[in-house]
């Protein structure tokens, strides 16, 4: 299989790999990494468009963020913890130049820049709304009846960033 073939089955595959802190938390059918990331592209271009920033850059890096985790899985943050310092970041970052430096490889370097905190203002939007998509959908679970979320909910309805950047999207 050429290594093009690899990437269109890692883009497929995004659509059947489950978000899996949703997973842990009690919600039997939830969100694909598919999902959460067209989320994420499209809140970040809006809100780029709203700073003057470049939106294309922004929907970009949104959409693209977690394509990795095709081939490395959704990895819940209590094991993130658990991991030796750096070994996640760059297993990351190895995995990313794998996916993108035969396709397009001033993408890989703009992911990779984007998942060690750098990366330019719309890598720090798209990092920031990351955690915006996470309240939005933990609201919807909890409109439809999930109780499960309200431990997820009641974290993030308290950070100031998230209450910030939700102010900013619907003013």
């Amino acid at each position: 299989m050429k290594r093009e073939d690899h990437w269109i089955k890692d883009l497929l595959d995004l659509k059947r790999s489950p978000r899996v802190g949703w997973f842990r938390a009690g919600i039997d059918r939830p969100e694909s990494v598919a999902d959460h990331s067209l989320a994420v592209g499209l809140l970040a271009w809006r809100l780029a468009r709203k700073r003057g920033l470049d939106a294309e850059k922004a929907l970009l890096l949104g959409v693209l963020h977690d394509f990795h985790e095709a081939q490395l899985g959704d990895i819940p943050s209590p094991v993130k913890s658990r991991l030796p310092e750096g070994a996640l970041a760059s297993t990351e970052a190895d995995l990313i130049r794998e996916q993108w430096t035969d396709v397009a490889p001033g993408v890989a370097e703009q992911l990779v820049a984007m998942e060690s905190g750098g990366g330019g203002p719309e890598a720090e939007l798209v990092r920031a709304v990351d955690g915006l998509e996470l309240l939005l959908q933990a609201r919807r679970y909890r409109a439809a009846g999930y109780e499960c979320v309200d431990e997820f909910l009641e974290d993030l309805e308290n950070r100031e960033d998230l209450r910030e950047l939700l102010d900013e999207l619907n003013g």
